[in-house]
């Protein structure tokens, strides 16, 4: 199983639309990479799976030939889904994609414009609930605590091997976390945020995600290799020669990056 990084930042990207933090102005500048909407392509001996389809999925796949043989979707947060605009009559105009979904999150696509229409017109084919078999891989969606607005949040297990879970509200909250990440060979974790007063005049309590500090605490001892993603433009883990960047990974972490690959 090989795995690509699409995307390794929080749904808006870097630079994000009208920010002017340091961390955004050096991206514009290009004296930081770039990050797109967090998205993994997995590719297996028979197929490819692409793993959440965010608003930058036409740069993502730009290099890219065909079309994945299935779509996987952790949540109805922008980042996560809105690249299936993509897949429709305007677009790729796809016969029939699968697209792996809860109960919810399909409720949330076929009750809301433009999403109804696309599988109503049949470019997509919504296979639903939480263990599929498709593109030569076993999928298990596993329910995680996140803000459920339009759907529930799921990580997704392929082949019990790979995790991938971008968005969680809080290691707390979950009582499985450290058997499910203990369980897979490489697992990509939200590391949304550094710390709480990152985003200035916001209430970090209304967006929870768990702290990188804590999570690298948390999992130290974990044989998994964990790779962090789903970076918050103002994270200073977007800067690859930041201190907290060392820090990780003197703690045997490793930080997502576009085009990051990884072999299982």
């Amino acid at each position: 199983m090989r795995v690509t990084v699409l995307g390794s930042a929080q749904d808006a990207g870097l630079p994000q639309v009208g920010a002017d933090h340091p961390l955004d102005e050096a991206a514009r500048r290009r004296a930081l990479p770039r990050r797109t909407a967090s998205s993994l392509l997995v590719e297996t001996a028979t197929g490819r799976l692409l793993l959440d389809a965010g608003p930058d999925l036409r740069q993502q796949w730009a290099d890219r030939r065909g079309l994945p043989d299935a779509v996987v979707l952790t949540h109805a947060h922008m980042g996560h889904y809105t690249g299936l605009v993509h897949f429709g009559e305007e677009g790729a105009n796809t016969p029939g994609l699968p697209v792996l979904v809860t109960p919810a999150m399909a409720t949330f696509l076929t009750s809301h414009e433009p999403w109804r229409t696309l599988v109503t017109g049949g470019c997509l084919r919504l296979s639903v609930g939480f263990d599929h078999d498709v593109a030569g891989a076993s999928v298990r969606l596993i329910p995680v605590p996140h803000r459920g607005e339009h759907s529930d949040t799921v990580a997704v297990s392929v082949d019990d091997a790979l995790l991938y879970l971008p968005d969680i509200d809080s290691w707390d909250a979950w009582p499985d976390a450290l058997e499910v990440i203990s369980d897979h060979r490489v697992a990509f974790c939200d590391a949304t945020f550094w710390s709480d007063d990152e985003v200035p005049g916001r209430d970090q309590a209304q967006i929870p995600h768990p702290l990188v500090p804590d999570t690298v605490t948390r999992f130290t001892d974990v044989a998994t290799r964990i790779v962090l993603t789903h970076l918050n433009h103002t994270n200073p883990l977007c800067d690859p020669a930041s201190p907290e960047a060392a820090e990780v990974a003197a703690a045997g972490f490793e930080v997502a990056f576009d085009g990051m690959t990884v072999s299982i």
